[in-house]
């Protein structure tokens, strides 16, 4: 199994290698860093016979400085250059590379510089989880990983929607029974003379539901944060990782082209923008 994580060279796009690399060493994955490289624009300041030879010379230079990257991190893996083809664009070089590689998980920064400095949740990091037929693991900020021993701790999200429980298929390679563990929560909102107590009676069923989607011997906890109306439900879910000591959250979402700049539901959105540990999103569809 791999893990592709994708970096523009750039400190602040690698804030996002240690968190995919505490996934990978938790689940026996193996992991490659990879940049895009761009024949026209990024060899184009060295001086070399032919366009080859000069693409060659900067793939070498990545490649050390990947490797030199993923050691400064403390991170186990191989360094990968994408080159990006005549007519691509940024995420489909990366949806290609995860493609050949099998790739279970994509992780990326949420924003960035260089070649992708346009990725704010519409650019290259929606125009890949719109597409990319995996989950695509990304952070905002630096945060350190989350500092506990056992297995990888996942926090799964829910509204209730059928379009949420998409989550689960694009989840499975990654649910492995005693290296990942799964707390599913949904934030229930309180009715009109509704008590906390019966908010969380009524929201729990639909909840444990959701455990047959898991696969069997998944160790798995419930959660129901209860919040008035109007309230942040995005703030629940952050709250809630940070009191569960989550090492992420997972949620569907509606992916849209880059182009689009969208992203469904300003919960997905507000979680990714505001979390302190990477935010797990895959592009919805509706489940039965």
């Amino acid at each position: 199994m791999n893990i592709l994580v994708t970096t523009d060279g750039s400190e602040r796009s690698l804030c996002i290698l240690p968190h995919a690399a505490r996934l990978a060493a938790a689940i026996g994955a193996d992991l490659r860093l990879a940049r895009v490289l761009d024949p026209r624009s990024d060899a184009a300041g060295v001086v070399a016979e032919r366009l080859a030879q000069a693409v060659a010379e900067v793939r070498s230079r990545w490649e050390e400085g990947l490797r030199a990257a993923l050691a400064a991190h403390g991170a186990a893996g191989e360094p990968l250059v994408i080159e990006r083809r005549w007519g691509e664009d940024v995420p489909t070089a990366i949806r290609r590379a995860a493609a050949d590689l099998g790739a279970a998980l994509i992780a990326m920064a949420s924003r960035g510089t260089g070649a992708i400095r346009h990725a704010v949740f519409g650019s290259v990091t929606m125009g890949v989880v719109g597409s990319a037929g995996v989950p695509v693991m990304t952070l905002t900020g630096c945060p350190p990983v989350p500092a506990h021993d056992g297995p990888y701790h996942l926090l799964i999200t829910t509204d209730g929607s059928p379009d949420a429980r998409s989550i689960f298929p694009a989840l499975a390679p990654l649910l492995q029974p005693g290296k990942v563990r799964v707390t599913l929560l949904e934030v229930a909102v309180m009715r009109a003379m509704e008590t906390e107590a019966e908010a969380k009676h009524r929201t729990l069923p639909a909840l444990e539901a959701l455990r047959p989607r898991l696969p069997a011997g998944i160790e798995t906890a419930y959660h129901i944060p209860v919040v008035p109306p109007g309230a942040g439900i995005d703030t629940a879910i952050i709250d809630a990782a940070r009191e569960l000591g989550a090492d992420a959250v997972a949620s569907a979402t509606h992916g849209h082209s880059a182009r689009r700049h969208l992203i469904a539901g300003s919960t997905a959105l507000g979680v990714a923008r505001l979390s302190p540990v990477p935010v797990i999103l895959a592009k919805s569809a509706p489940v039965d």
